[in-house]
This record gives structure tokens, sequence and C-alpha cells, in this order.
């Protein structure tokens, strides 16, 4: 269990609360990454005219998971079958007070519980140092292209897990 000194509670998402994941989603992007990454290419990660019907099917697809503070969502992330943590987006008002922290540790908990033995990550110019310092390695500096041909720098981070993991 993560130690912090909010009462944070880790959840599955329930149906109805994709659309809430989007706006935290869009505005840590709009705001934490805006540091890392310019205007054109926040706006092209993440504009602000969305369908919000396949981000909805993408929330249910991916099964995330949320950590929610006197019932305010303020982080959510997830990880696949395959080790894959696709999204790990804290709230633009929730950075550096445990929550990433806290959504780390359900990852690898989850992790153990589907045997996994490596967890990997497309992640931020802005998130790698957090990654790094929970055990992710650069595999590979990755250039993507978003929107209407605008490039992003990212990394794909991967990390091994043991049985002492959790």
């Amino acid at each position: 269990m993560v130690k912090n000194r909010f009462d944070f509670a880790v959840r599955d998402m329930r149906v109805g609360e994709e659309l809430t994941l989007w706006r935290l989603f869009h505005d840590t992007i709009h705001t934490v990454n805006l540091g890392d990454y310019s205007a054109s290419q926040v706006d092209a990660w993440s504009p602000s005219e969305r369908d919000q019907q396949q981000w909805t099917e993408r929330m249910q697809m991916i099964s995330p998971f949320v950590v929610e503070l006197d019932g305010e969502i303020i982080g959510y992330s997830d990880v696949q079958a395959d080790g894959l943590v696709d999204h790990m987006f804290v709230h633009k008002d929730w950075q550096r007070r445990g929550v990433a922290t806290c959504l780390m540790g359900e990852i690898v908990k989850r992790a153990a519980a589907l045997n996994l033995k490596i967890l990997s990550a497309h992640v931020s110019i802005t998130a790698r140092p957090f990654f790094e310092a929970h055990g992710f390695l650069v595999e590979q500096k990755q250039t993507v292209t978003q929107g209407d041909g605008v490039t992003l720098t990212n990394f794909l981070m991967r990390r091994a897990l043991s049985a002492g993991d959790e």
C-alpha cells in the first residue's frame, strides 16, 4: 500500500466516468505538459474537439482505474494484459502530491496479478523523470505524429518486474 498524507482510494473506472477522464487528460496536457511541448503540440495531442464516443469506447477498452479523493477523480491509469501502461495522468491541480506514485503502485500490483514480467509505456518528456524514478529505462526515443502532421517526442520505456515488486 502506498503511504501518503491523503486518504486516496483506488478503484476501477465506472461506466459514465469516461468524459471525466477526458477532461482530466485534456486539462493536464494543456497545463502540465505545456512546459515541455509547444501550444501546437499539445493542441494536436489533445484537441479541444474530440469524438466523445470514440474516447468513451477507448476508455472502456483499456479499463482504467482511478485515484479518488473525497469523491473526486484526481488521476487515472491502466495496465494491459501485454504489460503496456497506455494512460497515466494526474489532475493538473494534484501534481507532485503522491497521486502518480499511488497509480504506479496499483500498476505494479495489477501487473503482478497478471503474472507480467515487463511493463512498457510511451512516456512524455514531462513524465520521463517520474518513470525513471520508478525503475523504467528508456529503450528508444520516438517521434510521433499527431493531428495534422504535428510531431512530438516521447520515449518507449520498459521496466522489468520481479517477484518482490509491489
